[in-house]
């Protein structure tokens, strides 16, 4: 396990030197997933209602490592975007919560249960993403060969990369909003400015 709490640290430098982009979002995932010896892991990023959603809450894939000879959630097209909620009301109101899901997929809500099984997966993880007050999204790891049950150690490990992940979704939207507010400023310093005719 303090081979896996090392990964984690080397993930959130990772994060934040180099920011959330598709490399270092699997990059990171696959550094602490292959130490607990999961079989995929993922990040998902929430979407709220909207006309384009149909109104329905939904999850976008935005990040997904997957084991050699397993299949990557990235090439399933049903999960790049789905209406979570729908799938598993109970779960997503628990990481909406701040709460982690350990479950195997017996005992998933009946939609996501199935989803699982298409999917091959025995076991999954999944810990909310926080990057202020509000839930984002969430990150998750999946046992493709067994009903793993989920031990203190590897939720916590989890729980630490969605505060890592968190961190450095926090500074992206800090420096969006410094670089909206220095446009706004130059603007009005154009604007203000005085004119040489």
């Amino acid at each position: 396990m303090v081979e896996a709490f090392v990964k984690v640290s080397e993930a959130s430098r990772l994060l934040l030197e180099k920011g959330l982009v598709p490399a270092t979002g699997a990059e990171a995932l696959g550094m602490v997933a292959h130490t607990l010896g999961v079989h995929r892991a993922f990040i998902f990023e929430n979407r709220a209602p909207s006309f384009s959603t149909k109104g329905r809450f939904v999850a976008d894939l935005r990040h997904a490592w997957a084991k050699p000879g397993i299949a990557s959630p990235l090439a399933n097209a049903s999960l790049r975007t789905f209406a979570f909620r729908d799938f598993a009301p109970g779960w997503a109101d628990m990481l909406e919560g701040g709460l982690a899901v350990a479950c195997p997929t017996a005992e998933a809500p009946v939609m996501m249960r199935e989803l699982l099984v298409q999917q091959g997966v025995h076991s999954s993880l999944l810990c909310p993403i926080t990057p202020a007050r509000e839930w984002w999204g969430f990150i998750g790891f999946e046992d493709c060969e067994r009903a793993r049950v989920w031990r203190p150690e590897e939720i916590s490990i989890l729980k630490s990369l969605a505060r890592a992940v968190g961190a450095s979704v926090r500074q992206a939207q800090m420096r969006a909003s410094l670089n909206q507010v220095r446009s706004t400023l130059r603007g009005a310093v154009l604007q203000t400015a005085p004119s040489d005719s």
